[in-house]
């Protein structure tokens, strides 16, 4: 892993983890939301 790098394509990868890392969040957050939304009674 020492091997030297593109610096563009380190860039990339990095945005790519935080779209990744920002996709799981959601994920993770939506089934709570929608568990609040149903409670309240939104959906009647």
């Amino acid at each position: 892993m020492d091997e030297p790098q593109d610096p563009e394509l380190m860039k990339k990868a990095q945005r790519a983890q935080w779209i990744l890392y920002g996709v799981m969040l959601l994920f993770l957050i939506i089934p709570f939301v929608l568990l609040w939304l149903i409670r309240r009674g939104t959906f009647e």
